[in-house]
């Protein structure tokens, strides 16, 4: 299983009036990660348009667990992985942790491989995950 790591340090911006990171920059940061993943494994969003006729990879779910606040001036270490292939969706799995090793939160996006189509509505649909972009996260 392939992995994206990263760092993130917090700044004034990124923190609420109690100096506590606003949850909403963790999604940002997981949109981040999960493009960086797949970049890194030659599916950036052009290559997914040239390669794949896909337009992007939709979000279904999102959700995040907190277990130790996230302050300004922290450096948080983030993994980001495909936890799940199934179908249609894929399940990306994201852990943030504090330098000493306790973990900040873990989050997931479920979301939905499409392909053009233009004879629906919204010019897209949901197809299964082609077997060569899953064997691009095997190590």
């Amino acid at each position: 299983m392939k992995t994206y790591t990263g760092t993130f340090h917090v700044e004034w911006a990124h923190c609420d009036a109690a100096g506590i990171v606003f949850y909403p920059h963790f999604y940002t940061l997981f949109d981040q990660a999960t493009e960086r993943l797949f970049s890194a494994n030659a599916l950036s969003y052009p290559e997914l348009k040239r390669d794949f006729d896909a337009p992007g990879m939709p979000l279904l779910e999102t959700g995040a667990k907190y277990q130790n606040a996230s302050k300004l001036g922290d450096t948080l270490t983030l993994e980001t992985w495909v936890d799940e292939w199934a179908g249609k969706t894929f399940l990306v799995k994201h852990r943030l942790t504090h330098a000493d090793g306790r973990v900040a939160l873990e989050g997931f996006e479920r979301r939905v491989w499409i392909k053009r189509d233009p004879e629906r509505p919204a010019g897209f649909r949901a197809v299964e995950v082609p077997e060569e972009v899953k064997a691009r996260f095997v190590d």
